[in-house]
């Protein structure tokens, strides 16, 4: 494979994460718009919320098997189609259910999007680099959160919530002529697609060969990884205004917590092709555990030192978070890639559906801050252990892959060597 269309595909599958990230974003920016035109509430706009995010864990779980067997481009490409023509729906919606209803379809486009962009890079990608290829690649979905956030924020006064709609839909359909004429498949990967040849179905391939135990790990380390991520995002502004910050100032944490994400995410991309780079995703999980306890319980001061320790926290859990596609691409084999990272990424949007909604009731509940912040340190510990536990699986499984009569299993050999 060339060094431009190794690039080019790179590139393009960047912007389609860049997209994403802004998807998830936007409808954060434009609730109170639409709550204001339709007298919403809150528990009617985390609904709204519920939905998108349900509609992107299907996506990913069903577009992931299907661009295992029938091509990662084509997939991607109707993909793309359901999230631009039902994004643009959005904007003519004239109920709740019938918005609800369109974003979830378009939900489920951008969501089976993941796993297309991650296979589609690390197939292309140089031996030993792949994993570390995804990493960079997903890089794309932070910033287009924060570009895309910025954006939002400000055209909404005057574009309104259906205009803001108009546009992410416009985005998302401009990317399409894009993936037809500088997206390919890798030659081995064409092959396979055109001559059906599919020695086992890709389920089965998630558990084949002792990989089932890893399978759960990489998704409870998902579900739990992403469960904490949407917590902090919920609910950090809060405690640093509890601890006085100045509300707006504190609003500003999100922001704060994803660029220690986006960071943290760039520094361990450099890592992904070595040996331990799963441990030390694990390690960077506990450290990250240790933050979260620490921020209820009057660390946190009402001067730069409570944004010191929301980037530090974004830099290790959400930098952590934002590496799991690489991770699935470094365990899972080539064949099965975008069936394993759809599947994980999958319970990652259930856990994202998850910590917001017991962020509420543990709030509804008056649990302390200094309690509250404890337990939501829990689920970042239960990640790195999770991981800690993938990286004994997928090395053992791969050996003893490697060492099966008649099999030799390049995944194996590069999980001994250090690469992936």
């Amino acid at each position: 494979m060339s060094v431009p269309t190794r690039r080019t595909v790179a590139w393009i599958c960047f912007a389609v994460a860049m997209v994403d990230g802004y998807d998830t974003l936007m409808l954060s920016f434009i609730a109170p718009l639409i709550s204001r035109e339709w007298a919403l509430s809150a528990a009617g706009f985390g609904q709204l919320f519920a939905v998108s995010y349900a509609g992107a864990a299907l996506g990913a779980t069903a577009t992931g098997f299907a661009a295992d067997r029938w091509g990662r481009k084509t997939l991607l490409l109707v993909a793309l189609t359901i999230s631009g023509v039902f994004t643009l729906a959005c904007a003519g919606a004239t109920n709740v259910s019938q918005l609800m209803l369109w974003r979830a379809i378009s939900g489920f486009g951008l969501g089976g999007a993941i796993p297309a962009i991650s296979a589609l890079t690390a197939v292309h990608a140089r031996e030993g680099q792949r994993s570390a290829a995804v990493s960079r690649m997903f890089l794309g979905y932070p910033i287009g959160a924060l570009a895309g956030g910025a954006a939002t924020a400000a055209a909404m006064t005057y574009a309104g919530w259906r205009g803001i709609f108009m546009g992410a839909g416009f985005i998302t359909c401009c990317l399409i002529p894009v993936v037809v004429l500088g997206l390919v498949e890798s030659p081995r990967e064409a092959r396979r697609f055109a001559g059906g040849a599919h020695p086992r179905h890709p389920l089965s391939e998630l558990i084949a060969d002792h990989r089932a135990g890893g399978t759960v790990m990489l998704c409870i380390a998902s579900f739990m990884v992403l469960l904490v991520t949407y917590f902090l995002v919920s609910w950090t502004p809060t405690v640093l205004t509890l601890n006085g910050v100045s509300p707006p100032t504190a609003a500003l944490s999100g922001v704060v917590l994803n660029c220690g994400g986006l960071f943290g995410a760039w520094l361990l991309s450099w890592i992904m092709g070595r040996r331990r780079a799963l441990l030390i995703v694990a390690g960077c999980l506990l450290v990250g555990s240790l933050l979260i306890g620490m921020l209820g319980q009057g660390v946190v001061a009402a001067d730069g030192a409570g944004f010191l320790m929301v980037f530090g926290v974004g830099l290790f859990v959400i930098g952590a978070q934002l590496n799991l596609p690489a991770i699935s691409v470094k365990f899972f084999p080539e064949s099965v890639c975008a069936t394993g990272v759809g599947l994980s990424m999958s319970c990652g949007r259930v856990g994202s559906i998850a910590g917001p909604l017991i962020g509420g009731y543990l709030v509804s509940a008056e649990v302390g801050w200094n309690r509250l912040f404890l337990l939501a340190a829990i689920p970042a510990l239960l990640a790195g252990a999770a991981l800690w536990a993938l990286s004994l699986s997928g090395v053992s499984s791969k050996a003893r892959a490697l060492r099966a009569p008649g099999r030799v299993d390049p995944d194996a050999a590069s999980a001994d060597t250090g690469q992936d």
